[in-house]
């Protein structure tokens, strides 16, 4: 399938013939799609040569036709001006214009008159709305793809508010994404107010309510991890930054990438003083889908009936799946009731053995399981995850249930504050998330947080590692040397002691004959020196400054002042 995109000025007589025969083709070929494009006279020379710059053509005239291989993800093909694309349609379709020159410019008229209206119109809507602006980051990708289609309905944001997104990706991505923000004005959803293609990221940033950052950093063979984490530190701080600045204050920020979720989000509340903490969040309902999922299919029922499902931890390391208070609706079983009756998850699925490796292994290897089939990777249903969690974010999550959310730490369950950990969450529907905190934990699950505690820590320690104890200075060691004779013959009288107090005085003697005896010719006698600060200057380093004193017949043992000259070296 191709998609022929035409346009031009408003007021171009040769614009109008092309529409028209634009126009018949659609209505003729079903594989036929038609896009097009129409700028008032003043803005189409800039925007001509900005469209043939992007795109690596030459081009100087209106109209242009150019052709979008939507399905093959290629380059737009340039088809040329109304000459070439009436050559193009009686070439590949045996169709032509017969619009004579008279009607071409009477229908340009109409065409500018009709442009001129819609833009005044189109102003005053604008400025009666007030969108929401939505970024999303690597809007190249798949999942920000299947995305696109939810948020514009207002499956996401709500049923009422308009929505202005903003498609931010590297330089090479921006015909590609020309492409998409077509494809996103034709859905024409009525709350879909602007798409914008962004390469700039203060501009993508810019005026922000929410942002979807999908950035990963790939780890490179035989990167260490603390390098790999500095890469992801420098990245994601960097956003932070950007947001603090050119973003609104109530903007909340959704981190979905595949790298280390906890950290980057702990490192984005570390350089965003201005934005409240809570605004910053990773996904864990990915992980918890899965988990869900796995689930399902043991007990047979859909996984939208495995609920209270919750993520501890880390979770893209030490993390743990709880579901001591999870419940089942749904099931097939002797005993039935209305939508809401639920069952325990761990009641009905009652095999142990599964729950403690089987379950497992399913749960961390399910993403692998469904790429390996399919042949790419994971999209729809990381889209879905995505949705559903900023949909619960901004309108309030289903009544009785609770989801996992990468929050930062206030202290709950033991978690130290600060840390960015895996939470049981409620949303209110005013926008804000509070974690569940009456939940009864085991002896067992609680050494299970603390591991992923630990993980955590040990995480945040690569760019924060904790201070070193002070070395103390040479002058104020102290220094103890014991003469070896001394401490023989103390030890002889202590063995001495204890044999008087167990009967055997006869032996004390030949005990203290035996002793070793030590050349006090040969063996210089040690004693117990203790090294105050000031009190040896041979050994602290001042011997050169006590001769320098007893040469100027200073005698009073205290170091002079420093000069200049000193202070300078």
């Amino acid at each position: 399938m191709a998609k022929v995109v035409i346009a031009g000025k408003a007021g171009c007589p040769y614009y109008a013939r092309c529409e028209l025969l634009g126009d018949k083709l659609a209505r003729n070929l079903p594989d036929f799609k038609l896009h097009k494009i129409v700028k008032q006279n003043g803005e189409w020379e800039k925007w001509l040569k900005t469209t043939c710059n992007e795109r690596g053509w030459s081009h100087m005239k209106s109209p242009i036709v150019w052709r979008e291989l939507i399905d093959r993800g290629g380059k737009g093909v340039l088809i040329g001006g109304a000459n070439e694309f009436q050559e193009y349609a009686n070439g590949y379709y045996g169709m032509e214009s017969e619009l004579l020159s008279s009607d071409m410019l009477k229908i340009s008229k109409e065409n500018h008159k009709y442009k001129t209206e819609l833009d005044e119109e189109d102003k005053e809507i604008k400025a009666q709305s007030k969108p929401l602006h939505v970024c999303i980051t690597v809007a190249s990708s798949p999942v920000c793809y299947a995305m696109v289609n939810a948020i514009a309905k207002g499956d996401v944001f709500g049923s009422k508010q308009e929505v202005a997104l903003h498609l931010y990706d590297a330089n090479d991505k921006t015909e590609m994404l020309e492409g998409f923000k077509m494809e996103a004005i034709d859905l024409a959803y009525g709350l879909l107010r602007d798409v914008t293609v962004e390469t700039n990221v203060r501009k993508a940033f810019s005026n922000c309510s929410a942002i979807i950052l999908m950035d990963e950093v790939i780890k490179k063979e035989e990167e260490s991890k603390d390098a790999w984490y500095k890469r992801n530190s420098n990245l994601f701080s960097g956003y932070a930054k950007i947001i603090n600045d050119v973003a609104r204050k109530n903007v909340k920020v959704l981190l979905t990438g595949d790298g280390p979720v906890n950290f980057n989000v702990f490192m984005m509340i570390q350089n965003a003083p201005d934005i409240p903490r809570q605004n910053f969040a990773g996904l864990s309902r990915m992980l918890e889908n899965h988990t869900k999922a796995v689930i399902a299919e043991k007990l047979k029922v859909n996984s939208s009936g495995v609920v209270n499902v919750i993520i501890w931890g880390n979770v893209s390391g030490e993390y743990y799946i709880d579901l001591e208070n999870s419940q089942v609706h749904g099931y097939e079983g002797a005993v039935w009731g209305p939508p809401s009756f639920s069952l325990p998850t761990k009641e009905m699925i009652w095999d142990k053995q599964w729950i403690a490796k089987d379950f497992l292994e399913l749960v961390t290897t399910r993403r692998a399981t469904i790429e390996g089939e399919m042949k790419h990777g994971i999209s729809m249903s990381k889209a879905a995850a995505i949705s559903t969690m900023l949909s619960h974010w901004w309108s309030g999550s289903p009544s009785g249930q609770t989801f996992s959310l990468a929050v930062c730490s206030d202290g709950w369950y033991g978690v130290p504050a600060g840390l960015v950990y895996s939470f049981p969450v409620t949303m209110h529907p005013k926008g804000y998330w509070y974690v569940v905190q009456d939940i009864d934990l085991s002896d067992e699950v609680k050494e299970r947080l603390k591991v992923a505690v630990q993980d955590l820590i040990s995480e945040k320690e690569i760019m924060y590692p904790p201070p070193k104890p002070p070395t103390p200075s040479p002058g104020e060691v102290k220094v103890t040397i014991i003469d070896p004779k001394e401490e023989a013959a103390a030890s002889e009288k202590e063995e001495e002691e204890k044999k008087v107090e167990s009967g055997e005085e006869g032996n004390t003697t030949g005990t203290s004959d035996s002793a070793v005896e030590v050349d006090s010719s040969t063996e210089p006698k040690l004693e117990t020196i203790v090294e105050e600060k000031g009190a040896n200057d041979n050994v602290n380093g001042n011997a050169v400054g006590s001769n320098e004193n007893e040469e100027k017949g200073d005698n009073s043992g205290q170091e002079a002042a420093p000069t200049e000259e000193s202070t300078a070296e």
